[in-house]
């Protein structure tokens, strides 16, 4: 308990808003130019994968939300199948309890603390969660798991706590509480949510969708740095692959098939 509290008074000491309003300006300014080549070597960065040359980034900010070449990321051509959104770490995998919990790193969570919908909470009773872990290192723009339709996409959550191995175990139910978007998805008969969770210093997670009818793979938008993605799933709605956790993966890889999927 003693290990947890300290956890939560350094968290708090150097995540207020002003600190994190200066690591914004700090990360996109020019000077942060400097830091791109430290920042790739600490991280071992693959930049064979980047678009762009790295000398055209003009800050880190930008650098950070790079993108990557689309034939490096191939998205699954199987129509029922459900791929991973992001590059990440998939850290945790299991079922969402009869009354709506879950637990992850040993803390229980509420579904309906966690997308704020009372009524929603209970459709995903007795169904499937996935945890997946985006650490600095990763590539870090959010993509469709499957062809749908966005019936809901709305934001809530204020606070900026890690979202690392570290936070999810000595944080206070940090995915709860954190500031994150909700996304309720829909495909042929699968309905499931879509949750980017902002991270330490810098809640700021960016949309670039502009239509409600999206591709399997297209753009969702990005992270400005530290995340993790939720993904909720109705009881018996899917069939997980073959995870072996934790699992490191990239966008565009299989996680699941939808069941019963017909061609419409």
């Amino acid at each position: 308990m003693l290990k947890k509290r300290l956890f939560q008074i350094c968290v708090e000491l150097t995540n207020g808003k002003y600190s994190s309003k200066m690591i914004q300006k700090l990360t996109k300014s020019n000077a942060s130019r400097l830091l791109i080549q430290p920042f790739i070597s600490v991280y071992k960065i693959n930049t064979y994968e980047i678009l762009k040359d790295v000398s055209e980034f003009k800050n880190l900010n930008e650098f950070f939300i790079r993108e990557v070449h689309p034939s490096l990321r191939p998205i699954s051509e199987k129509e029922n199948d459900i791929v991973s959104p992001t590059d990440g770490v998939v850290s945790e995998v299991g079922t969402i309890e009869d009354d709506a919990t879950f637990i992850v790193k040993g803390q229980e969570y509420s579904v309906k603390t966690l997308i704020g919908d009372k009524e929603r909470a209970k459709e995903l009773a007795g169904g499937t969660y996935m945890v997946i872990y985006l650490s600095p290192k990763n590539y870090h723009r959010i993509h469709f798991p499957t062809d749908a339709k966005v019936l809901d996409a709305y934001t809530i959550g204020k606070y900026s706590y890690p979202v690392n191995k570290a936070g999810l175990e000595l944080g206070d139910n940090v995915l709860s509480y954190n500031y994150r978007q909700i996304f309720t998805l829909y495909n042929n008969g699968l309905k499931y949510n879509l949750i980017p969770v902002g991270a330490q210093n810098v809640n700021s997670i960016v949309t670039t969708y502009s239509s409600d009818e999206v591709k399997k793979g297209s753009e969702l938008g990005y992270f400005e740095f530290g995340s993790t993605v939720v993904l909720l799933f109705e009881k018996d709605s899917i069939e997980l692959a073959n995870l072996e956790l934790p699992l490191e993966i990239k966008m565009g890889q299989t996680i699941a098939e939808i069941k019963n999927y017909e061609d419409k």
